[in-house]
Order: structure tokens, then C-alpha cells, then sequence
């Protein structure tokens, strides 16, 4: 088969640069919330605590445990409009559950518990969040790019997946 210039057409079974591109992205995202929980649920087992005052640490390596099964039932092609829009509902809880967790005062069982109370303005104080490390930038940029990926593929892909 021959392209519109003459020059033969190259066919590849190699995915579209988005698929690529979410596939990386949910595995920085995974890898991030993997490395965190862990590290931090295993600083409270070493205390004692099989079930953390925190329960983030437990959450976040059930979460990328999720997105991980998540990468591997997509890439066999299977419920990939399913992954998708719970992939972007995941990405949003990450995304919205960092913010309201520093803005609420930083509780231990989320939105329960004693917190700390912050004062001045809320968007100079989330900025200040925004920016507070590496990690935690990478994580939100990350997870917020998955979701505009997650968000455009589930509009794109064709209702028969």
C-alpha cells in the first residue's frame, strides 16, 4: 500500500503517542503513592501500628497497587472506558484529597481527628502546598496530566471497548 506522495505507507502495531504518554504517567503516579506508602506505613508497623493513626500510607499503596492492574488490564485491552473514568476519579481524589487535607489542618483519618488550624489567605497557603517539595509537585503534575489523558481518551475511544 502506497501513501499519497508514492512512498509506501508505514503500518506499525506501535500505540499512539497518548497511550504512551498515559501509560507513563500512571506509572510515575503509581510508583510516587507506592514509594510513600510504603515508606510511611512501614514507620508504623515498625511502631506497632499494623493499621496507621494516618491512613493515607495504607490508601496510597492500595491506590497504585489499583493503577497498576489498571495498566494491566488496558494494555490487554480490556474495560478501557471503565480504567479510564476510574483513573480520572482516582486522579481526583489524589488531586482534591491533597488540598482539602492541608487545608482542612492536616487530620489523621482524613477529614476526622484533631487538626491543625491554618490561618491567612487559602490560595497563597495551597500554592505554598503546590510547591512544598519535589515529590509533591511531581505527584501533582503528574496526576493532574493523567486525568487530561485519561479524559481525552475516554472521549476518543470508541464505545465498543
Amino acid at each position: 500500500m502506497a501513501s499519497e506522495n508514492g512512498s509506501p505507507a508505514m503500518e506499525s502495531d506501535f500505540p499512539a503517542p497518548i497511550y504512551l504518554v498515559a501509560a507513563h504517567l500512571a506509572v510515575v503516579v503509581a510508583v510516587v503513592h507506592l514509594t510513600m506508602g510504603l515508606y510511611n506505613w512501614l514507620r508504623w508497623l515498625q511502631a506497632g501500628f499494623l493499621v496507621p493513626r494516618d491512613l493515607r500510607w495504607p490508601l496510597f499503596v492500595i491506590s497504585a497497587l489499583a493503577l497498576f492492574i489498571g495498566l494491566l488490564l488496558a494494555a490487554q485491552g480490556r474495560y478501557r472506558r471503565q480504567l479510564y473514568a476510574g483513573g480520572i476519579l482516582l486522579m481526583v481524589v489524589y488531586v482534591g484529597g491533597y488540598f482539602v487535607w492541608h487545608a482542612t489542618g492536616h487530620r489523621p483519618l482524613l477529614l476526622f481527628g484533631n487538626g491543625a488550624t491554618h490561618t491567612g489567605p487559602l490560595i497563597p497557603f495551597l500554592l505554598d502546598h503546590l510547591f512544598a517539595g519535589p515529590v509533591k509537585f511531581l505527584a501533582i503534575v503528574s496526576e493532574t496530566a493523567l486525568a487530561g489523558a485519561l479524559a481525552y481518551l475516554l472521549a476518543t475511544e470508541p464505545r465498543s471497548s
